[in-house]
């Protein structure tokens, strides 16, 4: 208790110190008088009497010094001290504190930047109650090491013999219309297992969640809406909740509202439906792989014992089923690494690359420091004559630099929060968990540290700096002489600013070309004039086979009739867009092991599916209105397919079982050029390459439900596709008026948006190697300034010897490429290690490019060479006679 009061008596001794101080003098001088009155008693002379009292009281000064360390916190005044003296050292040199704060905004801003990002996306934990315990549930394939979706009955093996994992849950896609026929609304849907809302642990805002008995065939069709639809048609009504919805032509009783907000995968569905009551034949087989699982860990249970749980009952279900699990194993994943996927490398790579523009900037603001305290030598000196220590004075340049790196620092938050929408504006599609990127306590505290170790970093320079022992030498030195420790330092600090940028430039450069290589590719379809959509087919036809066949029909022919359109054809997977349709396949009678199968991209077609994409015919030919059911079954592969299967021998006429399509072979009955379904970039890295096309009109009765749903148009006209939406969609809706087209998209959108991703990583990067050139030109400019002013005195004797302007000039622009040398020798060496980095993390990206080194090198140099350009042409303007009386 007592040492708590004196430590607050000494904060308190913190203020009103100059009212504390008066009364110190007067208590002071009160004892020297006691004092000097004692003597002259004594018989002292009137000065030697003040003499004594004074040494008796161990000097005036010194006695203050005592009490105000007594009464005070002497380390956290000295630090205010510093702090003081350091806002009054920035206030004398308005110019350089304005660049190296502005220096320092743009490090740390769009550093401050990538963390509100990465903090948002990938390290806050998900809205749910203990998040950590969530994982996903995956297949993994042995050959292709790809995960795929689960298949419904392995779900429902998984959630009865699981015992490290409870409650586990299912979900997949269930879009469709809501609403009478001819007044739809289409809405994205999720199929959902009764277990999906108690293993995130959320409740519906209003009425309950599935029941287990809701959640099998022939149950009561019952539905849970999202807080936005039953805003929309509901107008927020608590009465809603018992209410019929017809989704997909079908009455479901709302049984619940749910909370708002909630995303399974990321996204935002309107429609929630029992997964259990979906009569689709996929659901009862086990090698159609279509729907996400995620689960809840056991108390007690951790992730790797739930690893050991998958893969022990991974291998059961092998041995049980072989014909469709063998080579598959179980995975599980932490549910948020699910939900971000690839964009995690993505944006650590960033992080990296915009810490390199911060690392520039502080090795920048810590050389212009280093010059300021060259100049400040005498005045370090002689602080330390006067009896400051060493590390006093380092303590002060620290303070210095430290109220410098937060004045950066507030400014480069201001700027991070100005910055984070147009990240997100320009990011390719949708970031994952964007909703939860905020400028919170966690980015400003990152701010706070980055801001201080910036400040620790660059000020450690000129602290280095201080005098030591040598007091006399650098009292004595001539203003303009420059030791060759300085020289060294500064040149150091330039060609570490030109190593990081040559990774950035490198960087740059390599995705430049990368992007000009991809987008020069042939996509193997012409992409221009191609316009295409997903189709809402009318939920009252979709029951009867027949019907479906023949709307369908119906819908293409009117399509052909809509001014500006050339032909029409519909496909189940568009090059370039989400969605895809891997089958195995085989060309012998005699099937090979399960897991030994090749896989196929494999695209339902109607005969026009050519001519409208210009998929260029090798042999053969393509599909008919004859190819119907009934008559043979046939296929057409691509030249990867043919390749690979079939060798050097001509395809055509060779016979090929796809096990999903039907139990007997299909003839090959021609090849087509490869298309680059996966994206212009991701297709060469794709494992599965091999394609091959099926007809639409031989997709057996059983299925045409599930098609209808998958099916897309493509329409190829004779003028710009985007133009004859409108008429498109008008004369489109047929008898029943149920169609609708949505995810509208021309394949020029698509074939960009597949590089989308590399053309953003260009955009960002090029900002980075700019701003990183900028700063490596500033930092020679300002180093061979310094460098040239201070050997001002040997320029002026070299002419005076009869050099020539052209010989200083030179001499600068030598010593400024021999910077850009040694700068060059060690950001080659990071800047492969670098193109590593990018070629593990971006598709498409090769790192061995030569080209981008010349012309990262040559930029550097040329940028170089124009820095030098003022100092050297000042160096050359020196009067030898006025130079040398500086001597």
């Amino acid at each position: 208790m007592k040492s708590l009061r004196v430590w607050l008596l000494r904060f308190a001794g913190l203020f009103q110190k100059q009212g504390r101080d008066r009364d110190l003098v007067v208590e002071l001088e009160s004892h020297v008088q006691m004092h000097v009155e004692d003597n002259l008693r004594a018989g002292m002379p009137p000065e030697e009497a003040r003499r004594q009292a004074l040494l008796k009281l161990g000097g005036i000064e010194q006695t203050k010094e005592i009490y105000r360390d007594r009464r005070g916190l002497p380390g956290l005044d000295a630090f205010l001290q510093d702090v003081r003296f350091g806002l009054r050292m920035l206030r004398k040199y308005p110019g350089f504190t304005v660049v190296a704060i502005v220096t320092l905004a743009f490090g740390i801003g769009a550093t401050t930047t990538m963390f509100a990002v990465i903090s948002g996306v990938l390290l806050k934990p998900l809205a749910y109650p203990q998040p950590e315990r969530l994982v996903a549930v995956h297949e993994k394939t042995e050959k292709y090491g790809d995960q795929w979706e689960f298949s419904y009955p392995d779900f429902v093996d998984l959630e009865r013999e699981s015992r490290s994992l409870a409650p586990v849950a299912a979900w997949g896609y269930g879009g469709g219309t809501v609403g009478e026929s001819g007044q739809g609304e289409y809405v994205d849907g999720f199929q959902i297992s009764s277990s999906l809302f108690s293993a995130l642990r959320v409740s519906p805002l209003q009425g309950r969640a599935f029941f287990p008995e809701d959640d099998r065939s022939g149950a009561r069709p019952v539905a849970i809406i999202s807080y936005g639809l039953w805003q929309r048609r509901y107008g927020g009504n608590s009465a809603a909740v018992g209410m019929p919805l017809v989704f997909e032509g079908k009455s479901y009783a709302i049984v619940g509202i749910a909370p708002p907000g909630l995303r399974i995968s990321g996204e935002v569905a309107d429609v929630f439906t029992p997964l259990g009551q979906n009569t689709d034949p996929r659901m009862r087989n086990r090698a159609a792989r279509f729907i996400h699982v995620l689960a809840r860990l056991r108390p007690d249970v951790t992730l790797a014992g739930a690893q050991a749980d998958l893969t022990l009952l991974g291998g059961q279900l092998a041995k049980q089923y072989p014909q469709t699990e063998a080579g598959q194993s179980l995975v599980a994943l932490p549910l948020r690494q699910e939900l971000v996927g690839e964009v995690r490398s993505t944006l650590w790579l960033l992080l990296g690359a915009v810490s390199l523009v911060l690392l520039i900037a502080v090795v920048n603001v810590a050389s212009l420091l280093l010059a300021r305290a060259v100049s400040r030598e005498r005045e370090l000196a002689i602080r330390m004559a006067l009896g400051a220590s060493r590390a006093r004075l380092a303590r002060q340049c620290v303070a210095e630099s430290g109220v410098l790196a937060l004045c950066g620092g507030a400014l480069g938050v201001l700027g991070a929060a100005i910055g984070v929408r147009p990240f997100l504006f320009f990011w390719p599609g949708s970031l994952p968990r964007a909703q939860e990127i905020h400028l919170d306590w966690r980015v400003l505290l990152f701010a706070l540290a980055v801001s201080l170790l910036s400040g620790i970093l660059f000020g450690a320079a000129p602290a280095l700096r201080a005098p030591g022992t040598e007091l006399e030498q650098v009292l004595r030195a001539e203003s303009w002489t420059t030791k060759g420790g300085s020289r060294r330092l500064h040149s150091g600090f330039v060609a570490s600013q030109v190593a990081l940028a040559v990774v950035l430039l490198f960087s740059a450069g390599v995705l430049g070309r990368t992007l000009l290589r991809l987008s020069s590719l042939n996509p193997g379809v012409d992409v221009r004039n191609v316009l295409t959509a997903r189709v809402a087919m009318s939920p009252g036809i979709v029951s009867d086979p027949a019907q479906v066949r023949a709307a369908w029909q119906d819908f293409v022919d009117r399509a052909r009739g809509v001014p500006g359109v050339q032909s029409v054809a519909l496909v189940d997977t568009v090059p370039m867009r989400e969605g895809f349709n891997p089958l195995p396949y085989r060309t012998t009678p005699a099937p090979p092991p399960p897991n030994q199968m090749p896989i196929a991209l494999a695209s339902c077609v109607t005969p026009d599916y050519l001519k409208v994409m210009h998929i260029p015919l090798y042999s053969g030919r393509f599909f008919t209105d004859q190819d119907r059911m009934g008559s043979e079954q046939v296929v057409v592969i691509d030249d990867v397919l043919a390749r690979h299967a079939f060798g050097t021998k001509d395809p055509v006429g060779s016979r090929i079982w796809i096990p999903a399509t039907g139990t007997g072979p299909a003839e090959v009955i021609g090849v087509v050029g490869h298309v680059r379904y996966w994206g212009l970039a991701n297709d060469d890295q794709s494992l599965v390459r091999d394609q091959v096309y099926y007809p639409f009109a031989q997709v057996p009765d059983v299925l045409m439900r599930l098609f209808s749903t998958l099916m897309s148009v493509a329409v190829r006209t004779d003028t710009s596709p985007l133009s004859v939406v409108g008429a498109l969609q008008q004369g489109m809706r047929g008898s029943t008026g149920g169609e609708a087209l949505y995810e509208i998209r021309t394949m020029e959108q698509l074939a960009s948006t597949s590089i989308a991703g590399q053309r953003f990583l260009l955009l960002l990067f090029g900002i980075f190697a700019g701003l990183a050139l900028l700063l490596a030109s500033i930092g020679i400019y300002g180093v061979l300034s310094y460098l040239m002013n201070r050997r001002v005195p040997e320029i002026g004797v070299r002419m005076a010897l009869g050099s020539t302007a052209g010989g200083v000039m030179r001499l600068v622009f030598r010593q400024s490429l021999g910077i850009v040398a040694v700068g060059v020798s060690v950001g080659v060496a990071a800047a492969f290690a670098a193109g590593r980095l990018l070629q593990g993390s971006v598709p498409g990206i090769r790192s061995n490019d030569p080209m981008a080194f010349v012309i990262a090198i040559s930029i550097l140099v040329i940028a170089a060479l124009l820095a030098s350009l003022l100092p050297a042409w000042r160096a050359s303007r020196v009067d030898p006679t006025v130079a040398l009386r500086h001597e």
